[in-house]
């Protein structure tokens, strides 16, 4: 039962990170990654004026924020590939614990009793 479930976990997991990182990552919509050289970054910083201190700062505001929403973006991607089959590894984990905790085997109890005994009897009065 235990290679079968591990397999097919794996199998499970493998199957949705491969069809989860095709789907997110092989046709990224246009904007979803942008940096200082696209043109639509390109035409906001355009729109920056002032003095020059006032420009720096409109156009380095401007390109922190696109690298931070793409950097999120990615993150978000990234975390629906891989966050589902961890949370399925993790959760047939803990059913598995649980399901052998439930129903302890003989030689478990056995050796259970067997420390519990030798403590009892270890001569200390």
């Amino acid at each position: 039962m235990s290679k079968i479930g591990n397999f097919t976990v794996t199998v499970i997991s493998l199957a949705w990170m491969a069809w989860a990182g095709w789907d997110q990552f092989a046709n990224l919509p246009q904007g979803t990654v942008e940096n200082h050289s696209s043109e639509t970054v390109k035409e906001r910083l355009r729109d920056c004026s002032g003095t020059f201190k006032q420009r720096y700062e409109c156009k380095n505001a401007i390109v922190i924020d696109t690298d931070r929403n793409s950097f999120f973006n990615m993150l978000g991607r990234i975390a629906i590939v891989v966050v589902p089959p961890m949370l399925l590894a993790g959760g047939i984990h803990l059913w598995r614990r649980r399901s052998e905790d439930d129903s302890p085997s003989d030689d478990l109890l056995s050796q259970s009793h067997r420390r519990h005994h030798r403590r009892r009897t270890s001569g200390h009065n």
